[in-house]
């Protein structure tokens, strides 16, 4: 922050907490930068859960903590789930080490979903997402430099992400984040037509050259629920038209560098989603995954319902956190999908309480919006992104990966703005 009139450079104090959750947030943005540019080991990513871990113990463990009312329910969700895979492991018990790697994987977002509400500001957030916002045209550069020039294409386009295999996944949700802010703005009459425009038509031809058909999916849905939580204006018939176009516009680049059999269709979407596998014929379908896991891994009723423990499912590359579980059947390539992994964990119980996580922050966002509480736009991205989520649960692995941090920061988004409206009063 800048003092004009004085010349003087202000810079916001921050706890040291704060800090960590900044640091958590912006690092997983730049890991492959760090690994494969200048060659630094992998485990700087675990410096992330250093952070975390850290600002979670000096969070909640002092002396004092003041919890707004809005977080309680939520700290409870966290608490009640952590309780459900705690009790469940004790019935299904393999290694310590197991179940403490499958709570870092599925609870560290969790965690710093609860930091952002509590620790962030208004202003931190607004921050955090203009950071976004400049970090999409950056990836944009990379990733047409990794396609035109190294010849990177489909699972291997990155962007800033890298150009190991599935890293094109992670692009959606960068993508995702700063198309759903960019459109509602638009409707609100807080950005302009042709930025709006170039955003969403750059977002949609590089999903067209790493073939990611589901964030057309993805964009048709941010379209109609951005129409449904927003003003009446003439920007709403005009962003319709604009999306058509751009459908259209990416849709032939599509067809031009895949070929006919890959062109934008209801169909051929269909078929990707429904499809009997990921992506190899020995292993298992998005839609597919829990029916055929029902039938041949957990026969039993009661294995259904609680899954085989937390944890007990995992890999990872110490060897030491490699499940029997996963040595026999990782061929099925359920790692590559979180509610294949979590309805083996945790049964459809543990599914749809995690699923339920994503209901509630859509539920909190909506009463915000209704009730004009809060930061009107923070409300009506976290709707959006909650409904993506949801979606991504069943599309890949994402919401496991580092990437996942920026879509559990916008989440949080209505809790950072509620809070900060009970400080100001």
């Amino acid at each position: 922050m800048s003092d004009f009139t004085s010349g003087k450079l202000l810079i916001k104090k921050r706890t040291l907490s704060q800090w960590l959750v900044l640091f958590a947030f912006a690092m997983p943005l730049f890991l492959s930068f760090f690994t494969s540019f200048l060659g630094i080991g992998s485990f700087i990513k675990y410096t992330i859960d250093v952070a975390w871990l850290l600002a979670f113990c000096l969070t909640f463990f002092k002396r004092k903590l003041f919890l707004d009312r809005n977080v309680v329910p939520f700290v409870l969700f966290v608490l009640g789930f952590f309780m459900y895979t705690l009790v469940l492991y004790a019935f299904n018990f393999q290694s310590y080490i197991y179940y403490l790697w499958g709570f870092r994987n599925n609870f560290r977002f969790l965690i710093f979903f609860l930091l952002c509400a509590i620790l962030l500001t208004e202003d931190d957030a607004t921050n955090m997402l203009r950071f976004l916002d400049a970090l999409f045209w950056i990836n944009i550069v990379v990733t047409l430099f990794q396609y035109f020039v190294l010849g990177y294409k489909q699972d291997y386009l990155g962007g800033i992400f890298g150009v190991d295999r599935g890293c094109n996944g992670y692009s959606i949700v960068l993508f995702a984040i700063v198309i759903i802010k960019s459109i509602v703005s638009f409707m609100d009459k807080k950005e302009n037509i042709l930025l709006c425009t170039v955003k969403c038509l750059f977002a949609l031809v590089i999903a067209a050259m790493a073939e990611l058909k589901i964030f057309f999916v993805m964009f048709v849905i941010i379209i109609f629920i951005s129409v449904f939580f927003t003003r009446f204006s003439w920007q709403k018939p005009v962003i319709v038209l604009i999306a058509g176009a751009a459908l259209m516009v990416s849709g032939s680049v599509l067809t031009e560098i895949f070929g006919s059999n890959e062109q934008l269709s209801l169909d051929r979407i269909m078929e990707l989603i429904t499809s009997t596998s990921y992506a190899t014929e020995n292993d298992l379908g998005r839609i597919t995954a829990i029916p055929i896991i029902s039938r041949t891994i957990l026969t039993e009723p009661i294995e259904r319902l609680f899954g085989l423990g937390l944890g007990n499912c995992e890999t990872s590359s110490f060897a030491i956190c490699n499940t029997p579980f996963f040595e026999v059947y990782g061929g099925l390539n359920y790692t590559w999908l979180s509610s294949a992994f979590l309805f083996l964990e945790t049964g459809i119980v543990g599914l749809l309480i995690y699923i339920s996580f994503f209901v509630m922050c859509m539920v909190f966002a909506i009463r915000q919006f209704v009730k004009k509480k809060g930061n009107r736009l923070f409300s009506q991205m976290t709707i959006i992104m909650s409904v993506i989520c949801i979606i991504l649960v069943f599309y890949n692995s994402s919401l496991r990966f580092e990437v996942a941090y920026m879509s559990f920061f916008v989440l949080a988004l209505p809790l950072i703005s509620a809070k900060s409206a009970v400080t100001e009063s």
